[in-house]
């Protein structure tokens, strides 16, 4: 894992990483053991020959993961891209400023698994182009939409903010009649002040209940613990499950497809 931020100059005049970061300089690899940051002194590599180094030992061939925190802005975007190339998962953390966020987006297009903890834009239309990307896996730590949702077209979906029981209630019902083609599973949550009890009332929508033995497969195969669910269709046939677990503030759903 890669974390843009985390490297330092070879210069003693810099030791809070605040001038702007050339990585075609010679720099000393810094990493954390154990809650303890090590910095080497030597050997002193530049950015390309420590990522060459780094593969060479460890036979790193997949793409990279790279991770963007407080103080990447040092580092020119572009000339990280043309080193690293296609990246893996790609990491984005609120720390940057909206314009660096969006630069480092323009940059990194086309990563496998987008990790976002805000929304950088201020038009809808801007953040929707990102949801309609065939991503292996999107995460996203803001307020979102039912637009934003019938949008995504990746495999799996984490949403961390809290929804309405209606804008659920609303999606499944696109889903049943199509949408979101792509989608293996959705994560999210309803805010449980939007309703009395821990119980998710699909209003309008057919459900089946579950055995405990098909209850239990379902946990074993998703890695997922306590959880209630119910069996839904879509209308092609193609079954679903929607499990509950009833959190202190938040009611946690998961919906799995059963393909």
């Amino acid at each position: 894992m890669f974390k843009a931020g985390a490297i330092r100059r070879g210069d003693s005049n810099d030791e809070n990483g605040e001038l702007p970061a050339d990585i075609t300089l010679p720099v000393a690899a810094t990493f954390e053991y154990l809650y303890t940051k090590v910095q080497l002194t030597t050997p002193l590599l530049n950015f390309n020959k420590w990522l060459d180094h780094i593969r060479t030992v460890f036979c790193c061939t997949p793409p990279a993961n790279i991770r963007f925190y407080r103080g990447s802005e040092r580092f020119d975007i572009g000339s990280l891209k043309e080193t690293i190339g296609n990246v893996n998962w790609l990491y984005m953390f609120g720390q940057s400023t909206d314009i660096h966020y969006k630069h480092i987006l323009k940059y990194f297009n086309t990563p496998n698994k987008l990790f976002l903890d805000r929304n950088p834009f201020e038009i809808a239309s801007e953040i929707q182009q990102f949801f309609i990307q065939n991503y292996e896996t999107v995460r996203f730590y803001c307020v979102y939409s039912l637009d934003d949702m019938l949008l995504v077209n990746s495999e799996k979906v984490r949403f961390t903010h809290s929804i309405s029981q209606k804008q659920f209630n609303q999606f499944i019902k696109h889903w049943i009649r199509g949408s979101n083609p792509r989608l293996q599973s959705m994560s999210l949550s309803i805010d449980k002040t939007d309703f009395v009890s821990g119980i998710v009332h699909l209003n309008g929508v057919r459900f089946m209940e579950m055995s405990e033995d098909a209850k239990r497969e379902i946990r074993q195969n998703h890695r997922l613990t306590n959880l209630d669910m119910v069996q839904i269709r879509r209308k092609d046939g193609t079954p679903a499950v929607i499990a509950t677990n009833d959190g202190d503030h938040r009611l946690h759903i998961n919906l799995i497809v059963l393909h």
